[in-house]
């Protein structure tokens, strides 16, 4: 086995060693995902993101790649019902960081057929849950358990909403659009670059991101998909994470893509202009271009303080 693999640490947000042994973390997530897979092994209970990441993770394991270039984690979705009502649907997503569980998953909750406010607060709850929960210990057990005994309450507030004749929030969706600009501190990590592409593709949203120092995220959409955008990724470890501008219109009769302005959403990938160490940031030149190109060069000096130039200015 590599001598690399076994005293391999981390860096945390600030640039600080963490004696986290990943190697061990690893280990413990590879029988975790294994224990699942018989506990849910009927199809469709179990679902990993990516079958491969399993293999990657073994080969690090073992001592037959290095951490530098191990570019995969753990991401799975288990499908479940609930105790009280066999027929009602949950899905409880999971990430796990390379650390876990030494520090507690990412943890997200669909509910298709519930309201948004029921839906918040089931997911509000369960983060407490988790939050109340050693580390050190495997827990995804634990939460499936905490969701079958606990969801049959917010079910239960759907269906008396439903029977006082409230229209289901679902209807409601489309009345309102909003666009978010959102300014962190820098944004270098892989995984949470991911995250911020698949999340925003699954809330079905467009816009952009911006990684490097600093970071900058735009997300445009149905305003219930931004707000759970927003939700998501304020529970990533942050050095600094706040919103910029925050722009709302009500639809009226137009469709929310006739409101976008950007046609999809991506990570952009400028000129990067490097700094000290892993520090970076893009061309903001180019930044500029890229918003004046989408009616939204007024943004730039929230973000810089500067009034912004075409490249060639």
């Amino acid at each position: 086995m590599s001598g690399n693999k076994d005293s391999e640490n981390i860096q945390d947000v600030n640039g600080k060693e963490d004696s986290t042994d990943v190697s061990e973390m690893l280990q413990l997530q590879l029988a975790e995902v294994e224990m699942l897979e018989s506990m849910f092994a009927n199809p469709g209970e179990f679902t990993l993101d990516n079958q491969s990441v399993l293999d990657e993770l073994r080969a690090f394991v073992e001592g037959t790649i290095d951490y530098d270039v191990l570019e995969s984690r753990v991401g799975f979705t288990i499908k479940m019902m609930t105790t009280s009502s066999p027929s009602y649907q949950l899905e409880l997503i999971c990430h796990f960081p390379h650390e876990y569980p030494s520090i507690h998953p990412e943890v997200f909750i669909r509910a298709p057929a519930m309201g948004r406010t029921n839906h918040r607060h089931l997911s509000e709850n369960l983060y407490k849950y988790v939050a109340s929960l050693d580390t050190g210990y495997i827990l995804v057990g634990s939460l499936v358990e905490w969701l079958q005994q606990n969801a049959h309450i917010y079910l239960t507030q759907e269906k008396a909403s439903a029977r006082k004749g409230s229209a289901p929030e679902s209807d409601k969706k489309e009345e309102s659009f909003t666009r978010l600009w959102i300014y962190s501190h820098h944004i270098y990590s892989k995984f949470k670059r991911q995250d911020i592409l698949d999340w925003a593709t699954e809330l079905g949203l467009k816009g952009f991101s911006m990684p490097g120092k600093p970071g900058v995220i735009c997300v445009e959409g149905c305003t219930e998909d931004v707000d759970e955008f927003w939700y998501r990724i304020r529970r990533l470890n942050w050095k600094r994470l706040m919103i910029k501008e925050q722009e709302v219109k009500e639809v009226q009769g137009q469709k929310i893509a006739e409101l976008c302005r950007f046609s999809k959403f991506q990570e952009l990938e400028l000129e990067v202009v490097g700094g000290k160490g892993r520090s970076y940031h893009m061309d903001l030149g180019k930044f500029y271009e890229f918003l004046h190109e989408h009616d939204s060069a007024y943004i730039f000096p929230m973000y810089f303080g500067v009034e912004g130039k075409n490249v060639g200015d």
